[in-house]
This record gives C-alpha cells, sequence and structure tokens, in this order.
C-alpha cells in the first residue's frame, strides 16, 4: 500500500518528464509557461499542471539556496512565465519578484503554511509565534506538501478556469499520496527510540515540529559556531541522545566525521534542495528509527 502510494507522485513526474522530452525532440512546445524557485516546488507543481504548462526551475541544482544569485536566464525564465512559484522566505526569490513584470502571479508558499520563527539562532527548538524571519525550509515536510499543492492547484485554476477539473482531480490523488507518506513517517518515528537529531544547518524544523522531534543545529544563518559554541550544541545534543548527524551534500567530510566521534552520532548525508523530497523525508524518518 505504501509502494503504491509513493508511486502516485512518482508516476506523474515520469510522464512529465517523458512529455518534455517528446517536446523537445520535435523542437516546440504548445503549453504555457510557469516558474518555480527550487526543485522540490517543481516535483509539486508539475504533476498538477503536466500537459497544461511547462514548468521551469530557476536555481541551478546543487546551488545554496540562502546564497544563490540568479542568473540572467533565470530572470528571463521568470519574466517570461505567467506565474512565479516560490517559497516566499529565500531572498533570491524577492528579488526575481520584485523585478518581474506586474502581469506575472506571485504565488508564495509561505501563505498556504504555518510558518516557524527562531529556528536559526541556535536555540534547538522551533517556534510558531513571530520573532524574526519565517524558517524558508517549508518543503521539508509532508504536512506543508499537502496544504502547498493545494495552493497550486488553486493558482493554476486562477490562471487556466477550463483545467480546473483536472487539477482538481490530480490534487486529490497528491493529497493521498502525501497523507500516505505522511502516516509512514508518523508510525515510523513514533517507535523511534531517539527523539533528538542533529542538522548542520536547521534546515529541518518542520519536520521536527510535525513529529515531535529535537534538532540541535551545530550552525546558523550560514555561519559555524566558534570552537566553544561548537562544543557546547554537540554537548547539547549528547544530552539530548541525538544519535544521527544529518549532513547535506558539500560539507566537509571530515569536519562532520569530527563532530561525529565527539558527539558518538553516526553520519546520514541527505539532500534537501531534492527533486525527490519524499524520498529524503523517508530517509530521515528511516535514519532516526533506525538509530
Amino acid at each position: 500500500m505504501r509502494k503504491t502510494a509513493f508511486c502516485i507522485i512518482a508516476a506523474g513526474v515520469l510522464a512529465v518528464a517523458a512529455a518534455c522530452s517528446r517536446t523537445a525532440s520535435h523542437g516546440e512546445s504548445h503549453a504555457r509557461s510557469i516558474a518555480v524557485s527550487i526543485e522540490p516546488l517543481r516535483a509539486l507543481l508539475e504533476p498538477l499542471a503536466s500537459g497544461r504548462f511547462d514548468v521551469t526551475c530557476v536555481m541551478d541544482r546543487g546551488a545554496d539556496p540562502e546564497n544563490y544569485e540568479p542568473s540572467m536566464s533565470g530572470r528571463m525564465a521568470v519574466d517570461d512565465s505567467e506565474a512565479f512559484f516560490c517559497t516566499g522566505g529565500l531572498p533570491f526569490e524577492q528579488s526575481l519578484a520584485d523585478a518581474a513584470p506586474s502581469s506575472v502571479l506571485k504565488v508564495s508558499m509561505l501563505d498556504a503554511v504555518t510558518p516557524l520563527y527562531g529556528t536559526h539562532d541556535n536555540c534547538g527548538h522551533a517556534h510558531a509565534h513571530t520573532h524574526g524571519a519565517p524558517d524558508p525550509h517549508i518543503w521539508c515536510s509532508a504536512r506543508n506538501a499537502r496544504a502547498m499543492a493545494a495552493a497550486m492547484a488553486s493558482a493554476l485554476s486562477r490562471l487556466d478556469p477550463e483545467g480546473a477539473p483536472l487539477y482538481a482531480a490530480r490534487l486529490d490523488s497528491m493529497t493521498a499520496a502525501i497523507d500516505s507518506l505522511d502516516r509512514y513517517l508518523q508510525n515510523t518515528l513514533r517507535s523511534a527510540a531517539a527523539r533528538s537529531f542533529m542538522v548542520w544547518h536547521p534546515s529541518l524544523s518542520y519536520i521536527a515540529r510535525d513529529y515531535g522531534l529535537q534538532q540541535v543545529a551545530l550552525g546558523a544563518e550560514g555561519k559555524d559556531f566558534s570552537a566553544a559554541g561548537l562544543k557546547a550544541a554537540i554537548d547539547r545534543a549528547r544530552a539530548a541522545g541525538s544519535r544521527v548527524f544529518f549532513v547535506q551534500r558539500g560539507l566537509d567530510s571530515r569536519q562532520a566525521a569530527g563532530v561525529c566521534r565527539e558527539a558518538g552520532a553516526a553520519i546520514v548525508e541527505i539532500d534537501p534542495m531534492s527533486y525527490n523530497w519524499q524520498s529524503q523525508l523517508k530517509t530521515i524518518a528511516d535514519e532516526i528509527a533506525r538509530h
């Protein structure tokens, strides 16, 4: 049952990829254009918009979303689109939205979810009340994904009223798949002995909130801790029983290994910016439960 549910989104994505390949081979496209800021949003939007809109992702793969500078081609992709779908919390998104023509519909996913605040201050806890800027990593949550997909379907129907019944049907299928993923994560994490995990950058605040976990971040706002601060964070992680350290691709492996030796935790590499966002969430839950 779980495999079937997980395949619903994947099947939609594969269908879109095949359609795009056929279009490219003939050198033409009759679909309308829309843009997204990051790959996880593209993964949500494509199965909904397939066949009626071409979806372009602005951010290059492997780039840091919090320090990204859009290329000229990326800016043109937004300017030439009917809509720009973004998280609403990343600096480069605001730059693109501000420069885009007024004819481009701007759709912020932050408007669809309950954002967290205070997650980048090294306290290790997430707060729902307003405190500074909202945590932008809203795509790292199945429950947020469900709300974002609904917002996307609504925006597509606004752009393309004739396609509204199709978007509604696709949203129903996607919601069922996301609900199945949410149940899997909940059931997996319910039995986890450890209720805490470590990350370098606090990018998993929403999954921690959704399932009652504690995220212990060893760095914040793109900066590393001092030696004393790092030791304090490791001590906090050990006290909380953290047994796994999630690291993003590109982190110095020697540095990560040193942290894990001190904390007594296992290193697990993840890619929060992956198109396959649901597989990443499943990996996170599986590794927390396994350790």
